[in-house]
């Protein structure tokens, strides 16, 4: 195996991984290309799928998805196994990143095989790019397809100078000009936004200013209600700036802040804010003006950190909550996550959150999505351990397990 890293320098825990290019080839392989594009480099790498109740193309899906998965992380060279001692320093679990910005460009598959009744193996040639994933719309447009497709709902509150929607005020417009600003950006990222006037027509207004205020459960609450998986609650502040000589022209100030909610846990998974200054005759028209540019700023920002947090949950572990009920005692909680660890593929840790009465929450960190968790459960023989999935959301499993008769 071949290797060309640049700079790498540990700090306490870990510092920074610099990369240049990589070109990686197994042993016994044929080299690969050597007129790959300029800051691109170009892998092979085999990835596994297995096959449920018989459905063998969807396994050959799974098995490039981790296929592809292995690329990125091979060609970025950054990859440590979940407890890599280096000397005297601190252990670095695997779920540390530094190669965020990188995404597979195109592949195409070499050989694929079925070395038992229940595996699909495939081996792809894949190019990755370490250019910043937001300038190819095609990438941008796989990963929000890997991601399941995630719906965004925007509910920005805005004052602008001599108007007030703040508060109940929100209800008098369809959309405020940040939330139509927010969403063109949303839009043209390629990303579904649920619409926020046919929304405001059905929401009842205690619970939709009480999320307008902060109240993250009263926000998620509303975006789980009309199927978004994301949130984003705002602000946008408009006013003149005094004491400033323009020749008649006022000088019209707009600052916004924002912040993306999971829907599912109620966690804060990006913020951003920025302020914009615009001059004017019309002080009302130049602070839409300034809104308008600074909700863009804020938008393109706050965009960027939900692709990282996207990315990061694609090409390394995924945390997903496991409602579960069903259990008789704790041996039995005890046995199905044996059971989960020996059966279920791409699982890397499980960690306990609550026990009582039967129920158990837990946290599952895993490669995939929970999606393929669900199918996976639903349809492999777990042993002695049968399970039910009752729900399903992009970040949580609603399950009830009981135990196989004799």
């Amino acid at each position: 195996m071949k290797k060309n890293i640049f700079s790498f320098g540990l700090i306490s825990v870990l510092a920074l991984y610099v990369l240049s290019s990589v070109t990686v080839f197994g042993q016994g392989q044929t080299p690969l290309p050597q007129n790959q594009p300029p800051g691109s480099s170009t892998v092979q790498v085999t990835g596994a799928g297995n096959i449920i109740a018989g459905d063998v193309a969807h396994a050959r899906d799974d098995a490039i998805d981790d296929a592809l998965r292995k690329a990125v992380q091979q060609a970025l060279g950054t990859y440590l196994s979940s407890e890599t001692m280096i000397q005297n320093y601190q252990m670095v679990e695997d779920n540390i990143l530094t190669w965020t910005k990188g995404y597979v460009q195109n592949y195409k598959v070499l050989s694929e095989n079925q070395p038992d009744a229940s595996t699909v193996q495939v081996t792809v040639q894949a190019t990755i790019r370490m250019d910043d994933l937001k300038n190819d719309a095609e990438s941008l447009q796989n990963l929000i397809a890997k991601m399941g497709n995630p719906r965004i709902m925007v509910m920005i509150q805005e004052h602008n100078i001599g108007e007030n929607y703040l508060g109940a005020g929100y209800f008098d417009v369809d959309m405020t000009s940040a939330e139509t600003a927010m969403i063109n950006v949303l839009m043209q990222k390629g990303i579904e936004v649920v619409d926020p006037s046919v929304i405001k027509r059905k929401l009842k207004k205690r619970e939709a200013l009480a999320a307008l205020q902060g109240n993250l459960k009263a926000a998620a609450a509303i975006a789980h209600e009309y199927g978004a998986e994301v949130i984003i609650l705002g602000k946008a502040m408009a006013n003149v700036a005094k004491g400033v000589n323009l020749y008649g022209m006022k000088s019209c100030q707009a600052d916004v802040t924002a912040r993306a909610v999971n829907t599912d846990t109620g966690m804060i998974i990006a913020t951003a804010s920025a302020h914009s200054a615009k001059p004017h005759i019309d002080a009302l028209a130049g602070g839409t003006m300034a809104i308008k540019e600074a909700t863009v700023k804020t938008a393109n920002q706050l965009i960027d950190k939900i692709l990282k947090k996207w990315r990061e949950q694609y090409y390394n572990a995924t945390a997903i909550e496991l409602d579960v009920d069903g259990f008789k005692n704790f041996n039995q909680l005890e046995q199905f996550k044996t059971t989960l660890k020996y059966y279920v593929r791409g699982i890397k840790a499980i960690f306990d959150r609550k026990f009582q009465g039967g129920k158990a929450i837990l946290e599952v960190k895993m490669t995939g999505n929970t999606r393929q968790l669900a199918r996976e459960l639903s349809n492999k023989d777990l042993g002695k351990i049968q399970v039910s999935v009752l729900g399903v959301t992009p970040n949580s499993l609603e399950l009830n397990v009981s135990q196989k008769e004799e």
